[in-house]
């Protein structure tokens, strides 16, 4: 069953006023960010989001959130249309967004504040998903007194604690060193498969989308389309051993083939619009 549904998603950004960009070798006040993006998730699914920079990543994920909206096309949740942000759908984003006076407990609690739901209920959830993530014992610091790999997890402790259908995640572990990061990923799926929840996920990492996804969709270069989507048939649940089975560097292989020309598109494009 489709969770989500892409269809023919075009999205055009308007330069400020002097700024212009080259297209066919005309100036434009006009930037196509997306073109055509079709795409289905299934209910429960792990999907990863891989491409060159410029690709359109977060802008998909932000339409797919209804942070923002497509200029042509259709996102559905559910067989209805995102048109705005759904009370049903969680956001993870790449800065920790954390409120700097609240405790990580009330950081957490703040998303159950916000749907009504009472003290004492909000607190023990709060407390559980704290616990779930390896931070038990640290419900009264503040993001100050965590460090960055403490911040992300308080961050996505509290967009799963409202039971979420859809969680978006934008490049959530990039800021972090590669151990921590290693541990969250392991951590998110060990949670993930316990619930029932759509992971929509960003990442310019090849073996995060791979050790993480059940599909990864790669990008291409600005404008943005569907290039392919590989399944990633790897046995659940994943250890960090597996990153060194041959299946999994099959799959690398799989998924470079496939970005290798974009992220060499985009470089080009990159040096051609410096030196204009």
């Amino acid at each position: 069953m489709d969770r989500i549904d892409v269809s023919n998603v075009r999205k055009v950004f308007q330069l400020k006023p002097g700024q212009h960009v080259e297209v066919d070798g005309r100036p434009s006040d006009r930037v196509l960010v997306l073109d055509g993006v079709d795409l289905r998730i299934r209910k429960g699914e792990f999907i990863t989001l891989a491409g060159p920079s410029g690709s359109g990543k977060s802008v998909l994920l932000d339409i797919i959130g209804g942070l923002t909206e497509a200029s042509d096309g259709a996102v559905s949740l559910d067989g209805r249309r995102i048109i705005k942000p759904h009370p049903n759908t969680a956001y993870v984003f790449q800065q920790y967004a954390l409120f700097p006076w609240r405790t990580a407990l009330a950081n957490v609690e703040y998303a159950l504040e916000v749907r009504g739901v009472r003290a004492k209920e909000r607190r023990e959830r709060a407390r559980h998903f704290l616990a779930l993530f390896g931070l038990g014992g640290f419900e009264d610091r503040y993001p100050n007194q965590l460090s960055g790999g403490m911040q992300q997890r308080v961050a996505i402790a509290r967009a799963l604690s409202t039971d979420p259908e859809v969680l978006l995640m934008d490049e959530p572990f990039a800021a972090l060193d590669a151990q921590t990061r290693e541990l969250l990923q392991g951590e998110l799926l060990r949670i993930w498969e316990t619930i029932d929840t759509t992971v929509v996920f960003v990442t310019h990492s090849i073996d995060e989308a791979i050790f993480l996804a059940d599909r990864v969709v790669v990008m291409t270069a600005r404008p943005g389309r569907v290039k392919t989507v590989i399944d990633v048939d790897l046995p659940r649940p994943r250890g960090a051993d597996i990153r060194a089975s041959a299946e999994f560097n099959e799959h690398r292989a799989a998924v470079w083939e496939a970005l290798r020309d974009e992220v060499g598109r985009a470089q080009r494009d990159w040096a051609s619009a410096a030196v204009n």
